[in-house]
């Protein structure tokens, strides 16, 4: 079978067949012709917000305030490293004691208080309400211990204060 017969019996098969791709490729190119409208539409309102403001000029802004807040950040960073560093040495826990430091007195108008952060560091304070007037003692605590000796009432103080942590 020679080409030229084929063409010949399949004529309208063949013209059909075209006809419907020719369709097909009219749809395709109509239906990107729309999207590139509606794309052009939105770059330019994009690109053109008002006469006064040009996108380029926004982006280097935008860029140059985010420069700034890098540089604000790692201020900030130093900063908070800082607090962190020095909160180590503030007072966290906070302990009082309340006693009668001889018998027969009332009142527990003697006190125990200790301030301590997450060292153990502090002191602690004991007032000590006698007849003839009251007596302050301070003792440094460190890593939660002291040098001088601790009553029983000092030694309870320091214990709750620990326990507070």
């Amino acid at each position: 079978m020679d080409i030229y017969q084929f063409i010949n019996d399949y004529r309208t098969d063949i013209i059909a067949i075209l006809m419907i791709l020719t369709s097909l490729l009219l749809l395709t190119n109509l239906i990107q012709f729309i999207t590139i409208s509606r794309l052009k539409k939105k770059y330019k309102s994009f690109t053109n917000l008002s006469s006064e403001i040009n996108i380029e000029h926004v982006l280097i802004n935008n860029q140059e305030k985010i420069k700034g807040l890098m540089e604000d950040q790692v201020s900030i960073k130093e900063d908070v490293k800082r607090i962190y560093e020095n909160l180590n040495k503030t007072f966290e826990s906070v302990a009082m004691h309340k006693y009668d430091a001889f018998g027969g007195m009332g009142g527990q108008l003697s006190a125990v208080i200790v301030l301590m952060n997450k060292n153990l560091d502090g002191f602690l304070l004991n007032s000590i309400h006698t007849r003839e007037g009251s007596h302050l003692y301070a003792k440094q605590i460190v890593k939660g211990k002291t040098e001088q000796a601790l009553s029983k009432e000092e030694q309870d103080t320091i214990k709750k204060a620990i326990e507070a942590l």
